[in-house]
């Protein structure tokens, strides 16, 4: 059997795997979608804090803009990625694209770093604002120090999602 005739016969018999594949991908891309949704309701419920609740503090401000900035480019990067495939209309081939795009990409580590991140952030958020309520003498050193970690690597995370949609994306090279 030669090699061509090999891998149209095996390449066949993958597709109803992906066909499978469609479903669980098409739920993970609504739940990711989701979850950057709430991720920007955090990050401006974050920023409302830091102007009206805290008095126009300015680290919770930095921070809160740091996250909203990270969770709209999220956003906004699983958006594109979304996008249906323009060469076919058949759901296989934008599943195979979809995760030919993604495995093993500097987009995933740079959308994995930016969602993490962020959503990690938000957490230690609310867990500073259930500590202050429950005890206002100041805010806990360890939520904190996380909070504040977790903004620096949304900000590098975001980074890292517009190096790869203005330069590997649109030049056809990868990292």
């Amino acid at each position: 059997m030669s090699g061509q005739a090999y891998f149209e016969e095996t390449h066949d018999a993958a597709i109803p795997a992906m066909g499978r594949l469609q479903r669980p991908v098409a739920l993970m891309r609504a739940v990711a979608l989701v979850y950057a949704g709430l991720l920007v309701v955090g990050a401006l419920g974050v920023l409302a804090m830091g102007v009206y609740v805290y008095g126009r503090a300015g680290l919770f401000i930095v921070t809160g803009a740091v996250l909203l900035a990270g969770a709209v480019v999220f956003f906004w990067a699983l958006r594109q990625s979304q996008r249906p495939s323009r060469t076919s209309g058949d759901e296989t081939h934008a599943v195979r694209a979809f995760l030919t795009d993604l495995i093993g990409s500097f987009r995933l580590f740079a959308l994995t770093l930016t969602g993490a991140s962020a959503g990690v952030a938000l957490a230690m958020f609310v867990l500073m604002e259930i500590s202050r309520v429950q005890d206002p003498t100041g805010v806990p050193i360890f939520p904190g120090a996380v909070f504040i970690l977790g903004c620096g690597l949304t900000f590098l995370g975001s980074i890292f999602v517009v190096v790869d949609a203005l330069y590997f994306h649109r030049t056809g090279r990868s990292f």
